[in-house]
């Protein structure tokens, strides 16, 4: 059955409540499932079926019969929870404030998801998702995260905040080869430079050199940087997303 994809619906009602779509929305695996089995050079074929264990997940078998455990992870975080708001002083809760409930609804469609491994078997500690949310130096900030795994692949050995975590997974990034493979079968184009050498910072548009003390933005107009950069990157991916007419 064909499953279309509208990258113009969002996923913030499924957080009423201290919901959350990564768990318990079934679309949003219908649609992680149609972008993983497209074709895409040098990747794969993989088998991938959609699981249900007191949440949602997707299984990735590969030809060999490997297997690996997926949840999706909204990227784009606005920073917009009594939480997150309560670190900061009052001039930039305003302004997160201004356009949050735009903001989130934005970030909540279907480019600003990704899919990152779950533990399987024997498998213990922090995933990606759970370390970039809790690592100051990521602040849950996906261009943070993706220049680490630009890191990797480039030389599993160099340093980042999240370089033990992505080794720990190696295996899952291994079935990309490439950083240049693996932005191509995620859609991340429009968060790196053409020759892929580097990432956007989503929070100065320029291209990432180290990792900050601490991911947030700091001052009204580093946040409402930040906002018009992830705005224009999820509407390009939604845009490439569209464009597959899957």
């Amino acid at each position: 059955m064909r499953i279309e994809i509208d990258p113009d619906l969002d996923f913030a009602s499924y957080y009423d409540g201290g919901g959350d779509p990564d768990q318990t929305c079934e679309r949003l695996y219908q649609w992680h499932q149609a972008l993983c089995l497209r074709p895409v050079e040098s990747v794969g074929p993989f088998e991938i079926d959609i699981t249900y264990d007191y949440a949602y997940g997707l299984r990735l078998r590969t030809p060999d019969g490997t297997t690996f455990r997926l949840g999706s992870d909204g990227i784009i975080p606005t920073w917009s929870t009594p939480g997150y708001l309560s670190r900061f002083p009052p001039e930039l809760a305003a302004e997160v404030a201004l356009d949050a409930d735009d903001f989130f609804r934005l970030a909540s469609t279907i480019g600003g998801y990704v899919l990152f491994p779950r533990n399987s078997a024997g498998q213990t500690g922090q995933t990606i998702n759970q370390a970039r949310g809790v690592n100051r130096q990521i602040a849950d900030r996906f261009d943070l995260t993706l220049e680490c795994i630009r890191r990797h692949y480039q030389n599993p050995e160099l340093d980042s905040p999240l370089a033990g975590r992505l080794n720990y997974y190696r295996d899952f990034f291994a079935l990309f080869r490439d950083f240049d493979t693996y932005v191509r079968f995620f859609l991340l184009d429009d968060l790196v430079t053409s020759d892929r050498k580097g990432v956007w910072s989503l929070l100065t548009a320029s291209v990432l050199n180290d990792f900050p003390a601490a991911g947030f933005a700091t001052s009204p107009m580093e946040y409402a940087a930040f906002r018009r950069n992830s705005i224009q990157f999820v509407r390009a991916r939604n845009r490439r997303i569209q464009r597959l007419e899957l």
